[in-house]
């Protein structure tokens, strides 16, 4: 119940009004883009295509949510960082475990708003349990999104759930790597420049790494395009399960050998 208040609490403040409205906007323009891509392929799309496409969007994704969660997730930390607290619970991994707790409210909303605005999207189309023919069409720039999703042989509502899943976990893994690094570096000017280098490395990486693409951020925030690198569904799990326990429990471990 204290966590579904503080879920709550997160939620009704004006930040995520905001958020949600420039969602919505982006939103319609993604949707009018699968509506033009879906005209010039001449393959008809579902509410499945707007849902994933909506909510694995690079521009919405990369230009919108990742860089509202990297501030906020600078704030938190700022915030719940005191050294005599820190002290009392004589334990570095609990330190960044606590942090992640206290930011996941932070992530659901977030990421909760970003499905909101895509299932508002769907509005006045036939609902199919299937795949679209979009999906099945032919793999292109224009439908990879669906196209991967299909390929994947699972459910269109699985892929959804695993795509949440996926953007949560990411973003999750983004902050406990921040809060393990702020053990060593308590400082703003730390949080500042790694949370620039993320957000940098993440558009860079997105536009230029093309003939890399396991060393893409952007294909392991979404699950079509993680599933297109890997022809798998769980590497990406793996490899974000892998930094959040290098994240709690290696790195804590460092700074405790080092004093």
């Amino acid at each position: 119940m204290k966590y579904l208040n503080r879920l709550i609490d997160e939620l009704l403040t004006w930040k995520w009004a905001i958020f949600f409205i420039l969602i919505f906007l982006f939103g319609r323009s993604q949707r009018q883009h699968l509506l033009g891509s879906s005209v010039f392929i001449q393959a008809p799309f579902n509410q499945w295509d707007i849902l994933i496409g909506v909510t694995s969007d690079p521009f919405i994704l990369l230009y919108l949510v990742l860089p509202v969660v990297l501030l906020l997730s600078c704030l938190s930390i700022r915030r719940i960082w005191d050294m005599n607290w820190l002290i009392r619970v004589q334990s570095w991994s609990k330190c960044v475990v606590y942090s992640a707790k206290i930011f996941i409210p932070t992530i659901v909303v977030s990421v909760s708003l970003l499905f909101i605005a895509s299932i508002l999207l769907t509005a006045g189309m036939h609902y199919q349990a299937d795949w679209s023919s979009f999906s099945r069409a032919d793999l292109s720039t224009f439908n990879y999104l669906s196209s991967f999703s299909w390929q994947s042989n699972l459910a269109p509502y699985v892929v959804l759930i695993l795509q949440m899943c996926l953007l949560i976990i990411y973003l999750l893994a983004l902050h406990a790597a921040i809060a393990a690094g702020y053990l060593f570096f308590s400082n703003l000017f730390y949080l500042g420049s790694v949370s620039f280098i993320i957000l940098l490395y993440n558009l860079l990486s997105f536009r230029y790494f093309f003939s890399f693409p396991k060393l893409i951020a952007f294909n392991y925030m979404t699950f079509p395009s993680s599933y297109g690198t890997y022809n798998a569904i769980y590497p990406p799990f793996l490899v974000l399960a892998l930094i959040l326990i290098i994240s709690i429990y290696v790195v804590p471990l460092l700074k405790k050998w080092r004093l």
